[in-house]
Protein backbone atom coordinates (compact mmCIF):
# COMPACT_ATOMS: atom_id res chain seq x y z
CA UNK A 1 0.00 0.00 0.00
CA UNK A 2 1.42 3.60 -0.59
CA UNK A 3 2.23 5.71 1.87
CA UNK A 4 -0.27 8.48 2.77
CA UNK A 5 0.86 11.99 1.64
CA UNK A 6 2.30 14.36 4.61
CA UNK A 7 0.69 17.69 3.73
CA UNK A 8 2.78 19.01 6.35
CA UNK A 9 5.95 18.15 4.21
CA UNK A 10 4.75 20.87 1.55
CA UNK A 11 3.55 23.24 3.87
CA UNK A 12 6.12 24.08 6.09
CA UNK A 13 8.89 25.38 3.97
CA UNK A 14 6.25 27.88 1.97
CA UNK A 15 5.37 28.51 5.70
CA UNK A 16 8.84 29.65 6.54
CA UNK A 17 9.03 31.47 3.43
CA UNK A 18 6.18 33.56 4.33
CA UNK A 19 7.28 34.18 7.96
CA UNK A 20 11.05 35.58 6.13
CA UNK A 21 8.42 38.10 3.88
CA UNK A 22 6.90 39.09 6.73
CA UNK A 23 10.00 40.18 8.91
CA UNK A 24 11.47 41.62 5.60
CA UNK A 25 8.84 43.46 4.58
CA UNK A 26 8.19 44.99 8.30
CA UNK A 27 11.86 45.59 8.09
CA UNK A 28 11.23 47.78 4.91
CA UNK A 29 8.20 50.11 6.64
CA UNK A 30 9.79 50.51 9.64
CA UNK A 31 13.40 51.11 9.00
CA UNK A 32 13.00 52.79 5.53
CA UNK A 33 9.94 54.01 5.23
CA UNK A 34 9.77 55.10 9.14
CA UNK A 35 12.29 57.34 8.91
CA UNK A 36 10.52 59.64 6.56
CA UNK A 37 7.10 59.50 8.67
CA UNK A 38 7.04 63.02 10.58
CA UNK A 39 5.12 63.02 14.08
CA UNK A 40 1.66 62.57 13.22
CA UNK A 41 2.89 59.55 10.62
CA UNK A 42 2.72 61.38 7.56
CA UNK A 43 4.84 63.24 5.47
CA UNK A 44 5.12 64.34 1.55
CA UNK A 45 8.11 61.72 0.78
CA UNK A 46 6.39 58.65 2.61
CA UNK A 47 3.06 59.51 1.01
CA UNK A 48 5.13 59.24 -2.64
CA UNK A 49 6.64 56.20 -1.44
CA UNK A 50 3.89 54.44 -0.30
CA UNK A 51 1.30 54.85 -2.51
CA UNK A 52 1.46 52.30 -5.11
CA UNK A 53 2.14 49.63 -1.77
CA UNK A 54 -0.85 51.08 -0.58
CA UNK A 55 -3.07 51.08 -3.50
CA UNK A 56 -1.92 47.27 -3.90
CA UNK A 57 -1.97 46.18 -0.46
CA UNK A 58 -6.09 47.91 -0.44
CA UNK A 59 -6.88 46.27 -3.75
CA UNK A 60 -5.70 42.77 -2.65
CA UNK A 61 -8.13 43.13 0.51
CA UNK A 62 -10.48 43.75 -2.31
CA UNK A 63 -9.93 40.93 -4.19
CA UNK A 64 -9.75 38.56 -1.29
CA UNK A 65 -13.36 39.80 -0.32
CA UNK A 66 -14.25 39.40 -3.84
CA UNK A 67 -13.37 36.10 -3.93
CA UNK A 68 -15.71 35.11 -1.04
CA UNK A 69 -18.68 36.41 -2.02
CA UNK A 70 -18.71 39.82 -0.84
CA UNK A 71 -18.77 43.53 -2.64
CA UNK A 72 -16.28 46.66 -1.29
CA UNK A 73 -18.49 48.84 -0.15
CA UNK A 74 -15.47 51.05 0.17
CA UNK A 75 -11.45 51.96 -0.37
CA UNK A 76 -9.24 54.77 1.68
CA UNK A 77 -5.91 55.35 1.07
CA UNK A 78 -3.06 56.16 3.16
CA UNK A 79 -3.22 59.72 1.59
CA UNK A 80 -6.51 60.33 2.44
CA UNK A 81 -6.75 58.08 5.86
CA UNK A 82 -6.99 60.86 8.77
CA UNK A 83 -4.61 57.80 10.16
CA UNK A 84 -2.33 57.53 7.38
CA UNK A 85 -3.05 53.99 7.17
CA UNK A 86 -5.60 53.16 4.29
CA UNK A 87 -8.57 50.28 4.71
CA UNK A 88 -11.07 48.53 3.24
CA UNK A 89 -14.49 48.16 3.67
CA UNK A 90 -16.62 45.39 2.98
CA UNK A 91 -20.64 45.47 1.92
CA UNK A 92 -22.93 43.19 1.12
CA UNK A 93 -22.72 39.76 -0.63
CA UNK A 94 -22.96 38.92 -3.92
CA UNK A 95 -22.69 35.29 -3.49
CA UNK A 96 -25.70 33.57 -1.84
CA UNK A 97 -23.18 31.55 0.18
CA UNK A 98 -20.66 33.18 1.85
CA UNK A 99 -18.72 32.32 4.97
CA UNK A 100 -17.91 36.02 7.01
CA UNK A 101 -15.17 34.76 8.66
CA UNK A 102 -13.15 32.94 5.67
CA UNK A 103 -13.62 36.37 3.85
CA UNK A 104 -11.99 38.43 6.56
CA UNK A 105 -9.37 35.94 6.52
CA UNK A 106 -8.49 35.62 2.73
CA UNK A 107 -8.61 39.36 2.59
CA UNK A 108 -6.55 40.30 5.45
CA UNK A 109 -3.38 37.59 3.53
CA UNK A 110 -4.03 39.00 -0.03
CA UNK A 111 -1.43 41.31 -0.21
CA UNK A 112 0.92 39.00 0.82
CA UNK A 113 0.20 36.74 -2.60
CA UNK A 114 -1.01 39.87 -5.22
CA UNK A 115 2.19 41.95 -3.86
CA UNK A 116 4.38 39.14 -4.72
CA UNK A 117 2.68 38.51 -7.98
CA UNK A 118 2.84 42.16 -9.21
CA UNK A 119 6.52 42.93 -7.70
CA UNK A 120 7.53 39.79 -9.63
CA UNK A 121 5.72 40.53 -12.98
CA UNK A 122 7.57 44.40 -12.50
CA UNK A 123 10.91 42.46 -12.14
CA UNK A 124 10.62 40.59 -15.22
CA UNK A 125 8.83 44.10 -16.88
CA UNK A 126 12.01 46.20 -15.95
CA UNK A 127 14.46 43.60 -16.52
CA UNK A 128 15.52 42.97 -13.44
CA UNK A 129 14.82 39.40 -13.39
CA UNK A 130 15.50 37.53 -16.50
CA UNK A 131 13.01 34.49 -15.71
CA UNK A 132 10.72 33.19 -12.45
CA UNK A 133 13.53 30.89 -10.81
CA UNK A 134 13.36 27.11 -10.27
CA UNK A 135 10.00 25.06 -8.60
CA UNK A 136 11.22 24.65 -5.04
CA UNK A 137 14.63 25.71 -4.97
CA UNK A 138 15.95 28.31 -2.39
CA UNK A 139 13.64 28.21 0.28
CA UNK A 140 16.59 28.69 3.00
CA UNK A 141 17.98 31.88 4.79
CA UNK A 142 21.17 31.71 3.35
CA UNK A 143 20.15 31.17 -0.43
CA UNK A 144 17.72 34.13 -0.16
CA UNK A 145 20.86 36.15 0.78
CA UNK A 146 22.83 34.97 -1.96
CA UNK A 147 19.69 35.80 -4.20
CA UNK A 148 19.81 39.01 -3.44
CA UNK A 149 23.47 39.55 -3.29
CA UNK A 150 23.29 38.09 -7.20
CA UNK A 151 20.37 40.37 -8.04
CA UNK A 152 22.35 43.86 -6.93
CA UNK A 153 25.28 42.61 -8.31
CA UNK A 154 22.94 42.49 -12.13
CA UNK A 155 21.67 45.65 -11.56
CA UNK A 156 23.14 48.15 -13.80
CA UNK A 157 22.61 51.69 -12.28
CA UNK A 158 22.69 53.77 -15.78
CA UNK A 159 19.55 52.48 -16.26
CA UNK A 160 16.50 53.92 -15.37
CA UNK A 161 15.01 50.61 -14.55
CA UNK A 162 16.97 49.92 -11.53
CA UNK A 163 15.74 53.04 -10.28
CA UNK A 164 12.05 52.28 -11.16
CA UNK A 165 12.67 48.37 -9.47
CA UNK A 166 14.21 49.90 -6.41
CA UNK A 167 10.83 51.96 -6.03
CA UNK A 168 8.46 49.68 -6.60
CA UNK A 169 10.13 47.14 -4.67
CA UNK A 170 10.53 49.52 -1.66
CA UNK A 171 7.04 50.24 -2.01
CA UNK A 172 5.05 47.40 -2.56
CA UNK A 173 7.88 45.23 -0.49
CA UNK A 174 7.09 47.15 2.68
CA UNK A 175 3.33 46.67 2.21
CA UNK A 176 2.93 43.36 1.81
CA UNK A 177 3.05 42.17 5.13
CA UNK A 178 -0.54 42.23 6.97
CA UNK A 179 -1.32 44.70 9.58
CA UNK A 180 -1.52 43.35 13.13
CA UNK A 181 -5.27 43.97 12.52
CA UNK A 182 -5.06 41.89 9.22
CA UNK A 183 -3.37 39.12 10.99
CA UNK A 184 -5.62 38.91 13.82
CA UNK A 185 -8.66 38.67 11.42
CA UNK A 186 -6.46 36.06 9.77
CA UNK A 187 -6.05 33.60 12.10
CA UNK A 188 -8.70 31.86 12.67
CA UNK A 189 -9.09 31.45 8.68
CA UNK A 190 -5.48 30.18 8.88
CA UNK A 191 -6.12 28.14 11.33
CA UNK A 192 -9.65 26.68 10.26
CA UNK A 193 -7.85 25.99 6.66
CA UNK A 194 -4.90 23.77 8.82
CA UNK A 195 -7.52 22.18 10.75
CA UNK A 196 -9.65 21.07 7.47
CA UNK A 197 -6.27 19.95 5.95
CA UNK A 198 -5.47 17.90 8.96
CA UNK A 199 -8.85 16.46 9.46
CA UNK A 200 -9.19 15.13 5.38
CA UNK A 201 -6.30 13.62 5.49
CA UNK A 202 -6.43 11.95 8.49
CA UNK A 203 -9.39 10.97 7.45
CA UNK A 204 -7.97 9.17 4.90
CA UNK A 205 -5.68 7.26 6.45
CA UNK A 206 -7.91 5.59 8.44
CA UNK A 207 -10.75 5.12 5.32
CA UNK A 208 -9.40 3.56 2.17
CA UNK A 209 -11.59 4.63 0.02
CA UNK A 210 -10.26 8.17 0.21
CA UNK A 211 -7.22 7.23 -0.44
CA UNK A 212 -7.20 8.12 -4.20
CA UNK A 213 -9.03 11.38 -2.90
CA UNK A 214 -6.15 12.21 -0.60
CA UNK A 215 -3.30 11.17 -3.44
CA UNK A 216 -5.22 13.87 -5.81
CA UNK A 217 -5.16 16.21 -3.11
CA UNK A 218 -1.79 16.21 -2.10
CA UNK A 219 -0.90 16.62 -5.99
CA UNK A 220 -2.68 19.45 -6.20
CA UNK A 221 -1.46 21.02 -3.15
CA UNK A 222 1.39 20.47 -3.89
CA UNK A 223 1.74 22.08 -7.22
CA UNK A 224 -0.06 24.93 -5.52
CA UNK A 225 2.82 25.37 -2.84
CA UNK A 226 5.43 24.97 -5.68
CA UNK A 227 4.15 27.90 -7.44
CA UNK A 228 3.90 29.83 -4.44
CA UNK A 229 7.21 29.07 -3.69
CA UNK A 230 8.47 30.35 -7.08
CA UNK A 231 6.78 34.28 -6.41
CA UNK A 232 8.20 34.07 -2.80
CA UNK A 233 11.56 33.08 -3.55
CA UNK A 234 11.80 35.55 -6.63
CA UNK A 235 10.49 38.10 -4.00
CA UNK A 236 12.16 37.44 -1.33
CA UNK A 237 15.29 37.61 -3.13
CA UNK A 238 14.31 41.39 -4.62
CA UNK A 239 12.77 42.47 -1.46
CA UNK A 240 16.24 41.61 0.58
CA UNK A 241 17.98 43.00 -1.98
CA UNK A 242 15.77 46.44 -1.29
CA UNK A 243 16.85 46.31 2.40
CA UNK A 244 20.87 45.82 2.11
CA UNK A 245 20.53 49.53 -0.57
CA UNK A 246 17.91 51.35 1.82
CA UNK A 247 17.94 50.20 5.09
CA UNK A 248 21.09 51.96 6.01
CA UNK A 249 20.37 54.95 4.63
CA UNK A 250 16.94 55.29 6.32
CA UNK A 251 18.49 54.62 9.69
CA UNK A 252 20.84 57.39 9.18
CA UNK A 253 18.13 59.79 8.56
CA UNK A 254 16.14 58.32 11.85
CA UNK A 255 19.35 59.15 13.39
CA UNK A 256 19.63 62.83 11.87
CA UNK A 257 15.74 63.76 13.16
CA UNK A 258 16.39 62.85 16.15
Amino acid sequence: MAAMPKPWLTLLPIASQALLLLLVSRLLFAGVLGALADRRGKGLWLAILRLPGNLVHELSHCLGFWLCGYRVQRVVLCIFDPRGRGSCHPGRPWSPVTLPWLAVGLAALMPLVTGSVLLVLAGLGLGVLDAPPELGRDRNLSAVVANAFALLGNLDWRQWQTYAFLYLALSIGAELAPSPTDLRHALPALLAALAGIGLFFFAAEHAPPLTGAAVVASKALDALAGRISQIWTATLAMTTAVAVVLLLPGLMIRALRG
